[in-house]
């Protein structure tokens, strides 16, 4: 998520009203190149990278709509929403961050924002639906443009957090219609993609107690955000990787800067009792934390209880910005004012080189589309070896 309050705040407010039911309901020279070394890389180092894919559309108008409560209104706004969606051109986009996993030659990636839109057959006498159809599968059309590339990555089971989904909400199929026949819903995870040679065990998820809840018609609505793990070995290197989206926003009377913080206690909790079950290992942590670094509470906890930023560790004083970008991924220049995405790793783990990526406008797509709304990272880390290595 960004932290710009329209993308933000909307797309919090649009999971909340929707998955619980509503009817209708990066400068040249620091970031260029990739820091990946080939398949033949030392014993005990490892690449990974953290990636947003960014669901594709500002929320702001269907969220409008169910906030008015008029029918009209609400799939005059869907309409709008899966137009941008489709705009936003998601299977050329997810070949964009295909060729920046391929060029940094990844061996773990952190995926968050992993969306499915589904459309469906729409009846408007009794606002049935039918005939679902999945349109645009963010991990399906990343794994295949991967397959294209010949890199082959495959999605860790069992490390993937599902977050919110919609129900199907009725948009007109044409411009030329006058009542909705199709529909239109969308599902959100945070996945861990690993490439083939990469064995990974272990697999573990876990949904956050503390969340935001929302008013809607007297009730209380809640989002839920989560995390995965998995015990990666790249070679002679084994680390445990965690991949995490904290929440996005906050809403009247409620701190979402804290409410990221008790996030994190909880993911430090839960990777704690992990060491204590499976043993000991060095630690990486990638995701979208949504808590500015250098100095937001939630960050500040974050990094005191996992050791050390990949980023500062290589670019001491250099902001390192990653978010955001415009809704519709069409800004001529870079406007990103934040480092909410990060690659945090324990200390007995070093990384010499970091690189943002899909910060520069000559890595935009063929259509003048940048390929997320936020940068990527990508960290070279030297794994300290295990007893008996």
């Amino acid at each position: 998520m960004t932290r710009a309050p329209r993308h933000r705040v909307l797309l919090g407010l649009l999971a909340t009203a929707l998955a619980l039911g509503t009817a209708l309901v990066p400068s040249a020279s620091v970031h260029a190149g990739p820091p990946g070394a080939g398949h033949g890389t030392p014993a005990r180092t490892a690449t990974v990278m953290t990636r947003n894919l960014y669901l594709g559309a500002d929320l702001s108008p269907i969220l409008l709509a169910l906030a008015s409560g008029n029918d009209a209104a609400i799939v005059g706004a869907a309409t709008q929403t899966w137009a941008a969606v489709q705009a936003t051109r998601p299977e050329e986009r997810m070949g964009a961050i295909a060729d920046e996993i391929v060029a940094a030659d990844a061996d773990a990636v952190g995926l968050q924002e992993v969306t499915t839109w589904t459309t469906y057959a729409y009846n408007p006498v009794n606002g049935t639906t039918s005939n679902p159809t999945i349109a645009y599968d963010f991990l399906d059309l990343l794994l295949d443009a991967l397959e294209e590339r010949g890199a082959d990555y495959r999605e860790v089971a069992g490390a993937t957090a599902d977050n919110f989904s919609s129900p199907p909400i009725p948009y007109l199929a044409s411009p030329t219609a006058t009542f909705p026949t199709r529909a239109v819903s969308l599902a959100d995870r945070d996945v861990i993609i690993v490439r083939d040679d990469v064995d990974a065990t272990n697999a573990r998820t876990g949904t956050y107690q503390t969340i935001i809840s929302f008013p809607v018609d007297g009730a209380l609505l809640p989002v839920a955000r989560g995390w995965g793990s998995a015990d990666l070995s790249v070679g002679k290197a084994t680390f445990r990787f965690v991949n995490s989206h904290l929440e996005a926003f906050g809403v009247p009377g409620v701190d979402g800067e804290q409410v990221r913080v008790a996030q994190v206690g909880e993911l430090l909790a839960a990777q704690a009792a992990l060491t204590t079950q499976l043993g000991a290992l060095p630690m990486v942590y990638v995701g979208d934390y949504n808590s500015d670094a250098p100095d937001a509470p939630a960050y500040v906890r974050l990094l005191a209880g996992v050791g050390a930023d990949a980023w500062t560790s290589s670019h001491p004083g250099d902001p390192g910005f990653t978010c955001c970008l415009g809704a519709t991924l069409t800004d001529p220049d870079n406007p990103l004012t934040s480092r909410i995405d990060l690659v945090l790793h324990s200390d007995d783990v070093k990384a010499p080189r970091a690189t943002i990526i899909g910060d520069d406008p000559s890595e935009m797509t063929a259509s003048g589309l940048w390929p997320s709304d936020h940068a990527g990272v990508v960290a070279r880390l030297v794994i300290p070896a295990r007893r008996g290595q």
